[in-house]
């Protein structure tokens, strides 16, 4: 099933514009983030450096191998 696309409304106190059209819809109320939820952004960003920070030189160095493999022969 697709993800419904989200539209940010906002209240104006501005009086409308001739010819304006008023749309009815149902919406929610989104909190903002909380402070945990950033906190959770942070360290999976963290985690995730540090897995690819971990696994290049790995990747490299297996690279490096394979064309020496491939040099010899």
């Amino acid at each position: 099933m697709s993800r419904q696309q989200t539209t940010r409304l906002r209240e104006s106190r501005a009086a409308l514009r001739p010819g304006a059209k008023i749309i009815d819809a149902q919406y929610e109320v989104i909190g903002k983030r909380t402070v945990w939820s950033r906190i959770m952004t942070a360290c999976t960003a963290v985690l995730w450096a540090a897995a690819i920070g971990f696994a290049a030189p790995q990747v490299w160095s297996f690279a490096t191998q394979v064309g020496v493999f491939f040099a010899e022969r």
